[in-house]
């Protein structure tokens, strides 16, 4: 070998050909004999999957309504008045509707995907994906509403005071109706009409049709109140409604009220009960989190590495790592 002149120069360039590995999974990289320096490309695992969105609030159960009062013409409430009326009843207010509860919330966003790894160089996994939106609230049940439509006996005195008619409910909800007031026997006293019973979650409440009170419908509906009542000899005021007892329930109606005018020639007046509330509608579902990212490729040029040395390489779940050189 003349002096001064290298080995490549001797024996030429390239006695070690390029190639490359590729790794799918983690392993040993043994680097070849005489490679010295390598590039790498690399890339980690996918990222995770948003979490799905949690489901929307139940709504609240509907209030029942409260039970009519005996009015004056002029559509006050009576006032006892000793020279016409004798007694009166008050009515029943209506029960409160199961609150509405508290709304859904987005789901968490999905991890980023792991990395992989190579002579101390990091290749990043994707992005997590984007979690999934709150359901929509559900509804709020329907409350009670009512009619004024007059149902007492008729009496041509300016001063005649009136019944009031049947109250109903939003029965598309499941309130039952309030009862009707009537005539007592014998003459001259009146009964105020029971409340309507309030919607269960999966029964619908009981209409009234007397002065007793109603059921609520299963699960959770509110009992109704009774009607108020002159007859007895313990005259008793009308009953308010209970409230709804579990998630979306309505609350029940009130019973209404009744009066008995004039000692001369008695009249006895009456009004109906309320109608039950109705039930609250479930909330909506959460929506599904979005997909996460797949990681993209780098790449790492002229790594020096060690002759003949072995090194640990890991790969992520759905990673790749690809190790190269050149003839050296």
């Amino acid at each position: 070998m003349p002096i001064g002149s290298s080995k490549s120069g001797v024996l030429g360039a390239g006695l070690v050909p390029g190639g490359s590995e590729t790794f799918n999974a983690s392993g040993t990289f043994c680097v070849p004999v005489g490679v010295t320096c390598v590039s790498v490309t690399g890339l980690g695992g996918a990222g995770n999957a948003g979490n799905p969105g949690q489901p929307g609030g139940a709504g609240g159960g509907g209030s029942g309504g409260g039970g009519k009062c005996v009015v004056n013409q002029n559509s006050s409430p009576v006032v006892v008045n000793p020279n016409f009326w004798i007694a009166t009843r008050n009515p029943g207010g209506g029960g409160p509707g199961f609150a509405a509860q508290c709304g859904g919330s987005a789901g968490n966003p999905g991890n980023t995907g792991c990395s992989s790894s190579v002579f101390c160089i990091n290749f990043a996994g994707g992005s997590g994906g984007n979690g999934g939106l709150a359901g929509n609230d559900g509804t709020l049940g329907g409350s009670a509403y009512g009619c004024s439509s007059n149902i007492s006996s008729p009496n041509p005195s300016n001063s005649n005071p009136s019944g009031q008619g049947n109250t109903g409910a939003w029965t598309s909800t499941g309130g039952g109706v309030g009862g009707a007031g009537f005539q007592g026997q014998p003459g001259g006293y009146g009964v105020g009409g029971g409340g309507g019973g309030g919607a269960g979650t999966v029964n619908d409440g009981q209409d009234a049709t007397d002065r007793g009170a109603r059921s609520g419908g299963n699960c959770g509906g509110g009992n109704s109140g009774n009607g108020a009542s002159l007859i007895t000899s313990n005259p008793a005021n009308a009953q308010s409604g209970n409230a709804g007892s579990v998630e979306r329930a309505g609350g029940g109606g009130g019973g209404g009220s009744t009066g008995r005018y004039q000692s001369f020639n008695p009249v006895g007046f009456f009004a109906s009960g309320g109608g039950g509330g109705g039930r609250g509608n479930v909330g909506g579902s959460g929506q599904a989190g979005n997909p996460g990212s797949a990681a993209n490729p780098s790449t790492s040029n002229c790594v020096a590495v060690c002759s003949g040395s072995a090194y640990p390489v890991t790969v992520a779940s759905g990673g790749q790592i690809i190790i190269s050189w050149n003839p050296q």
